[in-house]
């Protein structure tokens, strides 16, 4: 792993099908597949881990969110017959019936269907000239793609199927994509970890500008039409900081090692680890983008373990608003730690898997 980088069955009465009817395509989550993991209910969460790099085995492991009981299996393995490769970097909920999946080393983006199956594939190494995938977002059907080589990719989806669309340059190792309102913001490590820009991708898929952020930019997001970087820096204390479209003004904010965005909110996590003593000092807090205050009290009853582990990712519920903490120590299973909408300590729970990179959630 790049340390830089930091079960829904088969139903078997009518009856029971039927029970699950919804208004639109976009909920019928029990309509497009089997397999061998049963699921009680819609209220589907996917955890990827990562895994350790060389080893092939990431895995993606699933819980039902609603009632808290977790399934200790590969979902991958055992719903496709196969590992899901080395090494898991992102995943995506799309129309709340579908996944995707970037794995880095093994270089592909993956269609998955709401049970885990996989029902289509982009291979990168096809493309030789694009480098390995890196990380992905999705917007009216069209998967962006970043990876090593310099390039942002589109790939359609239709129905069950990834089709490669093209790709375009945009700079030294990008590592991660949002779309916001048309256009697409890349952050570019540099071939050296020295770049400090934001690639701009015009709404033509043609046009590339730059913006100035942080030394060695990693995860951006969008939210409510601004950008939020987060990145190692020139002196490695991870900051963070907001890229406002309309103004095209970038404002370091502070520090964080993870982050994640849901209904106006910033939840972050910042996990520094003394390399001299090996011990990890982590702090919690979210940052409201409406009135633009910090609150470092929002999480409640935090276990004592959580201020010494390294927080490897920061998942948020759409649906109902739930935080999920993802520690890791790089040698065993993951940890989760649950708080609800209002910052209150929930439960934990294992990963099943090394590295838990990311959590998507499908009703």
């Amino acid at each position: 792993m790049n340390f830089k980088n930091k079960t829904i069955w088969a139903l078997g009465a009518f009856a029971v099908l039927a029970g699950f009817s919804s208004c639109g395509d976009d909920d019928e989550w029990n309509t497009i597949g089997d397999g061998k993991v049963e699921m009680s209910s819609s209220a589907r969460a996917f955890i990827l881990n990562e895994g350790s790099m060389g080893k092939n085995n990431s895995n993606i492991v699933y819980f039902d969110w609603m009632s808290g009981v977790v399934n200790a299996k590969d979902l991958f393995e055992t719903q496709n017959g196969k590992k899901l490769g080395d090494t898991g970097n992102d995943i995506l909920a799309v129309d709340n019936n579908k996944l995707i999946v970037a794995v880095n080393m093994s270089n592909y983006v993956a269609l998955l269907d709401g049970y885990g199956i996989e029902r289509s594939r982009i291979s990168f190494e096809q493309y030789k000239n694009l480098g390995q995938v890196r990380n992905v977002d999705e917007e009216n059907g069209i998967v962006y793609a970043v990876s090593y080589g310099g390039y942002v990719s589109r790939i359609r989806i239709n129905g069950n199927t990834l089709e490669y669309i093209d790709s375009l340059k945009v700079g030294e190792r990008p590592e991660d994509v949002a779309e916001s309102n048309g256009k697409l913001y890349v952050t570019l490590q540099g071939a050296d970890y020295k770049d400090n820009r934001m690639a701009v991708v015009g709404s033509d898929f043609k046009t590339v500008s730059y913006a100035t952020v942080m030394q060695d930019p990693m995860r951006v997001l969008a939210m409510d039409g601004k950008i939020y970087v987060q990145g190692y820096g020139a002196a490695y204390d991870s900051p963070w900081g907001i890229y406002d479209t309309a103004t095209g003004k970038y404002t370091e904010m502070g520090h964080a090692t993870s982050l994640a965005l849901s209904n106006g909110t910033v939840y972050l996590a910042n996990s520094q680890t003394n390399w001299s003593t090996f011990e990890t000092t982590t702090t919690l807090s979210t940052y409201d983008s409406k009135t633009g205050k910090a609150n470092a009290e929002f999480f409640k009853n935090v276990p004592a373990v959580i201020p010494s582990s390294t927080v490897l990712s920061v998942s948020v519920n759409p649906f109902d608003g739930t935080v999920y903490l993802a520690t890791s120590d790089y040698m065993s299973d993951g940890v989760i730690y649950a708080f609800d909408a209002q910052g209150n300590y929930l439960r934990t729970f294992s990963s099943y898997g090394l590295n838990p990179n990311k959590i998507a959630f499908l009703k």
